[in-house]
């Protein structure tokens, strides 16, 4: 039986969500709200438009709700939906504030809904590689993870609230940096210690260009993250992880993956390099949307499989995930203000 869902904004990343979930064999879209009708129904046309999106949200018809509207939106449009019964989907970030974050949490423990943010990274198939490399014990002690994300900056967005820190929640780690901040928690575990530095030195804006971060977990492992919005170079991204018996790297755009083992540490090297050439060749006739919507497709899955108490593949990212995301980035702005790392308690 497939799961019926609505999407409440049909922006960029909205209508991109609208051509998975209507490619999915396991999904329907039947319902779609948007403050621009046109937009709404150019994206689904094959949806039922509400106007109302409490009327949405009440609907018998839908069993779950995509929320891809800007982050401000996102506490109270995802807090009606699950007290409406609705399993929920929020793209990242979660929300503009930590506050924000635990009402959303708690309210998905009190109604018993599924809560998921939409980290599709962690789907890309070089993303994959590397975190099942990691958990399979192939590197041998995990010692530290890096990583990077970065584009051009003003000339990415489409709209002002892009970077206004009171919506977004922050500046570039909070847009592109949330993506690498998750992953780094993603392989390397909780993190209850992190110091860092937000810079206002590229453009004249209230939200940081430029954040840099070094996290680390009970058992002493250490990442390091950057998100950039003065990449001149054009958009990069990539996260490394290393052991005591070897390395993953994965990296995009294109797919790429290196895995590097050793028997001990300094022995002989196996070399491992992948390259994905059906993502590559898709791109480039599809455009990069299309490996947006095949991740989003097996988070599609992955979801459903939650909100009918099954585990699926282990790489959805759970509200509680979402929320620590938001954590980590806020202590880096306190951190950065303060020049002291700031302690996070573990979760619960």
């Amino acid at each position: 039986m497939t799961l019926r869902f609505g999407l409440i904004g049909a922006g960029g990343i909205g209508a991109v969500r609208a051509q998975a979930l209507t490619r999915s064999a396991n999904c329907t879209l039947v319902a779609v709200h948007d403050v621009d009708p046109a937009r709404a129904r150019q994206a689904a046309p094959q949806a039922a438009f509400h106007a109302d999106v409490a009327s949405l949200l009440t609907s018998p018809d839908i069993d779950a709700v995509v929320i891809a509207t800007p982050p401000q939106f996102h506490e109270r449009l995802a807090i009606d939906a699950m007290e409406a019964g609705k399993h929920v989907l929020v793209e990242k970030p979660m929300a503009a504030s930590v506050e924000a974050c635990r009402a959303m949490t708690e309210t998905a423990k009190r109604t018993g809904r599924t809560l998921a943010v939409g980290f599709n990274h962690r789907y890309f198939e070089a993303l994959k590689l590397l975190r099942d490399t990691v958990a399979s014990g192939e590197l041998g002690t995990l010692s530290h993870v890096r990583a990077y994300a970065g584009h051009m900056g003003l000339a990415e967005f489409k709209a002002p609230w892009m970077y206004d820190p009171q919506v977004m929640g922050g500046g570039a780690l909070f847009d592109n940096g949330i993506h690498v901040l998750d992953l780094v928690r993603y392989v390397m575990g909780d993190v209850t210690e992190v110091f860092g530095h937000a810079l206002h030195r590229v453009w004249n804006l209230p939200a940081e260009d430029n954040a840099l971060a070094l996290l680390r977990n009970a058992d002493g492992v250490v990442g390091s993250l950057q998100a950039s919005w003065s990449e001149w170079k054009g958009y990069q991204f990539h996260i490394e992880a290393y052991g005591a018996h070897g390395m993953a790297r994965a990296y995009y755009a294109p797919m790429q993956a290196t895995v590097i083992t050793m028997d001990k540490p300094g022995g002989a090297r196996r070399v491992q390099r992948l390259f994905y050439p059906k993502a590559m060749l898709r791109e480039k006739l599809q455009g990069w949307q299309s490996t947006v919507i095949a991740a989003f497709n097996e988070e599609f899955d992955d979801f459903i499989a939650a909100t009918r108490g099954e585990a699926g593949s282990g790489r959805a990212a759970s509200g509680v995930d979402g929320l620590r995301s938001v954590e980590v980035a806020k202590a880096v702005y306190e951190s950065g203000a303060s020049g002291r790392a700031v302690m996070l308690e573990p979760l619960s």
